[in-house]
């Protein structure tokens, strides 16, 4: 069960959004080397469920947490978290830190489309009003002129959607099982998703590279510790705003690395973004899945 408490929910958000771009910093400098996609998403998820079982042992009994009330959630939450890694990697070798980050994180903005699409649930003005605001904000970061049908931009938003059904996913699945539970089935089901693809396209890490997976893998662990305990005790309007934090924490790594771009235009598509998510997630009738998803209904 949820227990909500804001405070919280704002620290966890805010250590969700550094290791966010920490592991976006790593990934780009691992990539620089040469090493497979496939293979460093592999072994993130690999790493970071060897990490996990002394926390599961820790904390509670193995078989106690396979117990679950929301398998589907489980299966959609890691397929889709796959998908947006696979394309969060892809965009980051093209893009600037920021450029990528704040692309994966217009992820608020495509939770309205998937509960139409989805639970057939019909967008209010002020719904249609921040994604519009949002997606004008996507377009002065990717200068219409030059990057806005580039692939990189465009596999970044892809990125974005396949997070945000993982997120409505994680935000649900809190109702039904506790953090530990959520963790071990994303990372357990992840493993054969991202090991087919690794075999085709197998390179042997040298031992630069193992100690950056290594550290990529904890940091990914620590990630989506902070995310689902933020999602625990906050709301999602809570959460999603100081998310966005990490394009501040991805701004100076990008400067550390030398790659540091933002402009006038791109610092005003930030606030259109932010803008944008704000307005969708804090109406009275949030744009999100119902709340007894994924639950049956009693009775005839």
């Amino acid at each position: 069960m949820r227990t909500e408490n804001v405070k919280l929910a704002v620290g966890f958000a805010i250590l969700a959004a550094f290791f966010y771009a920490v592991l976006g910093a790593l990934m780009k400098i691992v990539e620089q080397t040469g090493l497979p996609n496939e293979t460093l998403v592999f072994f993130r998820q690999m790493i970071g469920l060897v990490s996990f079982v002394p926390i599961l042992l820790y904390q509670h009994k193995p078989i106690k947490s396979f117990q679950t009330k929301a398998l589907p959630l489980h299966l959609i939450r890691a397929f889709s978290s796959i998908c947006a890694m696979y394309c969060l990697v892809f965009a980051l070798k093209y893009l600037p830190l920021v450029d990528a980050l704040l692309l994966t994180y217009t992820r608020p903005l495509f939770l309205p489309i998937i509960v139409l699409f989805w639970f057939r649930k019909k967008w209010s003005k002020r719904t249609f009003i921040g994604i519009v605001i949002g997606f004008l904000g996507v377009a002065l970061i990717l200068k219409p002129d030059k990057k806005l049908f580039d692939i990189a931009a465009l596999v970044g938003l892809a990125s974005a959607l396949f997070g945000s059904i993982s997120f409505t996913c994680v935000r649900k699945a809190t109702r039904f099982d506790s953090t530990t539970t959520i963790l071990l089935y994303y990372l357990a089901l992840s493993i054969p998703l991202s090991i087919i693809p690794m075999i085709f396209h197998w390179t042997l890490p040298t031992a630069e590279d193992w100690i950056m997976l290594a550290i990529i893998g904890i940091c990914g662990l620590l990630y989506q510790i902070s995310l689902t305990k933020a999602y625990h005790y906050g709301k999602a309007f809570q959460v999603s705003s100081v998310l966005y934090s990490t394009a501040a924490f991805g701004a100076f790594f990008d400067f550390y690395l030398g790659d540091f771009s933002l402009d006038y235009l791109g610092f005003a598509g930030i606030l259109c973004i932010v803008l944008g998510t704000l307005i969708t997630v804090t109406q009275k009738h949030t744009p999100f899945p119902p709340e007894n998803f994924p639950s049956k209904k009693k009775g005839p």
